[in-house]
């Protein structure tokens, strides 16, 4: 089964005892939408042993051009049913849970607590601080991203090393104003863009290596290619 993912193995920071964690990582993904499909893509081929999908949402016209793992067949299909046979079909070795239910107060602890890593993929801040509160009180390490018009950030809580993403929320100056993502006006491949780095850090916070985003948040903007990574204090 090894051979499948040689190019991976071949790297020095990883190899077979890394690729081996990955085979025995359980992450949830929180949202099934354009963030999701590039991301979950990618964690399904590099050999993410469970992953779990959350998301009481069915496909509509308007989610295609940025939510690129479903097609114009899928219009009015459940999303996390389409997610798990398309990407079952993508690689036999991964186990796919699907949950066809919104993440709330009433689940949040039971379905987080199964998982070792959360990864935010909702375009709501009711939802974001729900799966924040739920993981500090879990300590549960999560990655959290969002995008809004051409623009998008990345973040990740380690329990005990970094401060969570409601605590910094308002410290940051990013000019964000959670109802502009109400809107829905966003850049398909701005999506895509930072759903590859949610799904890079996710993989790297997996193996262990590299510098996690941990107590600093990286901010995109793909119109003008600025991009930059906010410092933040962790009190002591």
């Amino acid at each position: 089964m090894l051979e499948k993912y040689w190019n991976t193995i071949a790297l020095k920071e990883i190899g077979e005892e890394g690729q081996k964690k990955l085979f025995a990582s359980k992450v949830l993904v929180v949202g099934a939408g354009g963030l999701a499909s590039s991301l979950l893509t990618h964690l399904v081929s590099s050999g993410v042993g469970h992953i779990g999908v959350v998301d009481d949402d069915i496909v509509k016209k308007d989610n295609l051009p940025r939510q690129i793992i479903f097609s114009e067949e899928d219009v009015s299909k459940k999303k996390v049913e389409v997610v798990k046979e398309k990407l079952s079909k993508l690689n036999s070795d991964v186990l796919i849970t699907a949950y066809d239910t919104r993440l709330s107060k009433d689940n949040a602890e039971e379905i987080i607590a199964r998982y070792d890593l959360i990864i935010d993929c909702v375009d709501n801040f009711e939802s974001k601080f729900l799966i924040n509160d739920t993981c500090v009180k879990l300590n549960k390490p999560f990655v959290t991203a969002g995008v809004s018009d051409y623009c998008g950030q990345i973040m990740s809580y380690i329990p005990g090393k970094s401060r969570d993403f409601k605590s910094i929320f308002d410290e940051l100056p990013l000019n964000i104003n959670p109802e502009d993502f109400d809107d829905d006006g966003v850049f398909p491949t701005t999506v895509g863009v930072i759903s590859n780095i949610e799904a890079t850090e996710v993989l790297k916070i997996l193996l262990g290596i590299g510098e996690p985003l941990i107590n600093e948040m990286l901010v995109v903007d793909t119109l003008n290619w600025n991009i930059k990574k906010i410092q933040i204090k962790n009190p002591s």
